[in-house]
């Protein structure tokens, strides 16, 4: 009896260091995934300390069961996605911008009817000129709505985020020459390719496979080396490059999707400042013509200008289930050239 009122009296310690065990076997679960980004010192910051400041940034042990699961198991949470692929926060923003649209609108309207009070008497033609209907202005965007069949014959060149594009987007057909650390001065070297079960460098592969579209998101492993300058100027031989082998190809330059603000505010090199920098610099060499600039940003950042935190599992890459965003993006932008 007198060691079991020991122990009733040091339960709570005991409590103490169950929790303290059950978290460290978690944190060490998952530091090849949700915590693979954490730095852990035994002394300092244990794996304990990395699963507590993983609850402050809204990754949860749990997240481990689902990371590297398939969108079509990952998007039953009807809190994730809405019925049409598009998060609430997304239709907030468009409805934002609709109300800023029709604000300026009203605003043109009105210092219209300003310009019109204080001009001279016209004269009878020009009011019938006036009265005629405006000729209508054509639609100078490039980009139409596709289905997925577009993306047949499509291929995807990237660094981690194409890797997941490639996991999440459930789509099949389209090729994917895609590598965790792919970068524009690698791209060309790292044999990423695979063209009927040989492995390739992308190079060699472009020489043997023709593709109709393709999509090439890289930049986001590159920050920190060089300039802007220098950066666009490698881009810039990398897309010379691809329409030396793909001269047929509508190739599209994919804005670098941003980080999340928390990691913005903090990371004197990964930030979005240094971003969109280099986006502005890469969307020059976009000539809409068979070379055109997409920024899956426009849909995905929030108000913060960041990846919202829900989206992200590391304040960097997207959870499986918000690939769908990034796939509705593509699904909006198709070129269609006329025969």
């Amino acid at each position: 009896m007198k060691h079991l009122g020991d122990f009733k009296r040091y339960r709570l310690l005991a409590l103490v260091l169950l929790s303290s065990l059950a978290l460290s076997l978690i944190g060490f679960a998952g530091k090849n995934t949700v915590y693979a980004d954490d730095t852990v010192d035994i002394l300092k910051a244990p794996q304990l300390m990395v699963v507590l400041e993983g609850l402050k940034q809204g990754r949860y042990p749990w997240d481990i069961l689902t990371h590297g699961v398939r969108p079509a198991e990952v998007s039953e949470d009807p809190g994730l996605i809405g019925e049409t692929g598009i998060t609430k926060e997304t239709e907030g923003t468009k409805e934002t911008e609709a109300m800023k649209e029709s604000e300026a609108l009203k605003e043109s309207e009105d210092n219209s009817q300003e310009n019109q009070a204080v001009e001279p008497e016209q004269t009878e033609a020009s009011v019938e000129e006036e009265k005629s209907p405006p000729s209508e202005v054509p639609n100078k965007s490039p980009f139409t709505r596709v289905d997925e069949s577009y993306f047949d014959d499509a291929l995807f060149i990237g660094d981690s985020r194409t890797v997941g594009l490639s996991q999440y987007s459930n789509w099949k057909n389209p090729a994917y020459y895609a590598d965790v650390g792919l970068t524009v001065y690698s791209v060309f070297d790292k044999k990423v390719a695979t063209v009927n079960g040989e492995t390739m460098t992308i190079d060699q592969a472009l020489k043997r496979q023709k593709f109709g579209k393709i999509y090439i998101m890289l930049g986001i492993n590159e920050l920190g080396r060089g300039t802007t300058e220098t950066f666009a100027k490698k881009y810039s031989e990398v897309i010379g490059r691809i329409k030396e082998l793909q001269p047929d190809a509508i190739i599209f330059i994919e804005g670098i999707m941003g980080v999340s603000k928390k990691k913005s505010d903090s990371d004197p090199i990964f930030n979005n400042r240094n971003i969109q920098e280099r986006n502005a610099a890469i969307q020059s060499l976009a000539d809409d013509t068979s070379l055109f600039y997409i920024d899956v940003n426009q849909v995905i950042m929030d108000g913060t200008g960041g990846i919202p935190s829900d989206y992200t599992f590391d304040n960097v890459h997207l959870k499986a289930a918000y690939y769908k965003i990034w796939t509705e993006f593509l699904l909006d932008h198709g070129v269609i050239r006329k025969p």
